[in-house]
């Protein structure tokens, strides 16, 4: 851990010196499309393939503009994809950067030990696992044995949950908290998006939608008047208390499906992906996970501007 820290604030140092070599001069510099090769840079120069879960593919948009702002000789390609997929691309090779929210199996990273490769892994922030119901519905809450018993398909006559997809992490820590090994498709389905899971919600009063804050947040703007969508509070016991996600919630772990995401880094060198974790775990990495209205890792700091005199 203090090996992590050291080489985080190492890279931190250089990519403060590197925004001030690349705000220079009259801002004239071009990206190139050249191919995206991970053995063709240095921490902050050169080219990568960066494979995201598609669950905080939204937040990661914008990380990766204000990051691109700051150092133009970058040239970074987002791959997003549901985990399983996403997993599947890394450990295929067709990137060697991940953003995910669960690290690998010991199984899953079996050839990247055979190579040496140590990862360097770094929390990003916490995400949410959210259910949403038309406001025509009655459902307020949910708790753990609703979910499970939908997920097992033993909620006979009652909703039906909706995933934008049936490999999503979403899914994935919705069986492990409520120990379900095998999904039903009586009650069980995939819409294609988290846009076609707000579709179908609104439009079905019996179907309650799975996404992620994330994913929630980044379309509810376009809703507009047309939002007739519920966020349901969460709680693990049948009787227990309930809570709607947020990052106060988040914050003091009271809301249950709190879902932490990585950057996980098997560059086999001191490549670009080094300068592009520090920037995610960085302050402005961390402040725009704080603005998008998800938990950073870190909480960035605040700066206070003390006068002598007041100003009136």
């Amino acid at each position: 851990m203090a090996n992590y820290l050291n080489i985080s604030l190492f890279c931190v140092a250089l990519l403060g010196l590197a925004a001030c070599t690349n705000n220079s001069g009259d801002g004239s510099q071009q990206r190139t499309e050249t191919p995206l090769a991970d053995d063709r840079n240095d921490i902050l120069t050169g080219s990568m393939t960066v494979i995201v879960d598609e669950s905080v593919a939204e937040i990661m948009k914008d990380q990766l503009d204000v990051f691109r702002s700051s150092y133009v000789n970058t040239e970074v390609k987002l791959v997003a994809d549901a985990e399983r997929p996403a997993i599947n691309r890394l450990l295929n090779g067709e990137g060697s950067i991940a953003i995910l929210k669960r690290k690998l199996t010991d199984a899953e990273a079996k050839g990247f030990t055979q190579r040496s490769i140590k990862p360097r892994i770094f929390g990003v922030g916490y995400d949410a696992v959210v259910f949403v119901a038309s406001k025509t519905s009655s459902d307020s809450t949910i708790n753990y044995k609703q979910i499970g018993d939908l997920l097992a398909g033993n909620a006979a006559g009652k909703n039906s949950l909706v995933f934008d997809n049936i490999n999503s992490s979403s899914l994935r820590l919705l069986k492990e908290v409520t120990n379900v090994e095998k999904v039903s498709a009586a009650q069980v389905s995939a819409a294609g998006s988290a846009a076609d899971v707000l579709s179908t919600v609104q439009n079905k009063s019996n179907t309650i939608g799975v996404l992620t804050l994330n994913q929630y947040l980044a379309l509810r703007d376009s809703l507009g008047s047309r939002d007739k969508i519920r966020i349901l509070s969460v709680s693990k016991e049948v009787n227990g208390s309930a809570y709607r996600p947020s990052q106060s919630t988040l914050g003091d772990d009271t809301y249950p499906l709190k879902h932490e995401f990585f950057v996980l880094n098997y560059q086999p060198n001191m490549g670009l992906g080094i300068g592009f974790s520090a920037f995610l775990t960085g302050d402005r990495g961390q402040r725009v996970v704080l603005k998008y209205g998800l938990l950073p890792f870190t909480m960035p700091g605040r700066q206070l501007i003390i006068r002598d005199e007041a100003n009136f």
